[in-house]
């Protein structure tokens, strides 16, 4: 009887095992907006901060290698700052400027991630660190970053957009510059 039983769960685990699908995911990169921290250091300035992010690839080709310096970095955040008039979000260069400012971007390149195996669908978290003060411009007193990501085969992912960040104002240094440190991939896993 006892063997019976066995016979029959083990069919059964092998029946419910053979049903389940491995997940599908589109070729290009989907991303989607977790958590913005901010560090507060000395003086109550943001003296660094993370921006976590989700993502899925459906044929697992995010990130580059060491070897590749001609691409383009493959994660990009562009600053967005809240006019305090008319509530809209703008980039540094769009309005009321009398100093003529490019768009600032904090790029980064995420490294070669690609599974060995068959089955090359990825879903991870990658955290972009902000590691150089300030991390915010003077003046601003709400930002928001908007994120993409890009693979290798040049699939760019959808576009999402932090939380409103409301900056705790101090007088910090217009000069200081602004670079992203390299991004961590906190972890990712291969899909089956």
């Amino acid at each position: 009887m006892k063997q019976i039983l066995y016979f029959i769960l083990f069919v059964t685990a092998i029946g419910v095992t053979g049903c389940i699908k491995e997940k599908q995911f589109p070729p290009q990169p989907i991303i989607e907006f977790q958590e913005f921290i901010s560090y507060v250091g000395d003086k109550n300035t943001v003296d660094s901060a993370d921006c976590i992010i989700k993502f899925t690839d459906g044929d697992g080709d995010v990130g580059l290698s060491k070897e590749d310096t001609i691409s383009p970095p493959n994660l990009r955040l562009k600053y967005l700052y809240k006019n305090l008039v008319d509530g809209k979000f703008y980039p540094m260069d769009a309005i009321d400027s009398t100093t003529v400012l490019d768009t600032l971007y904090f790029d980064y390149r995420i490294p070669n991630i690609t599974p060995d195996g068959q089955y090359k669908a990825l879903d991870g978290t990658i955290k972009a660190k902000f590691r150089t003060s300030p991390v915010f411009y003077p003046g601003h007193k709400v930002v928001k970053f908007e994120i993409t990501l890009s693979d290798r085969a040049g699939h760019k992912s959808n576009t999402v957009n932090s939380n409103e960040i409301t900056v705790p104002w101090s007088e910090q240094n217009v000069n200081d510059k602004l670079f992203g440190a390299p991004p961590v991939l906190l972890n990712c896993n291969t899909i089956t």
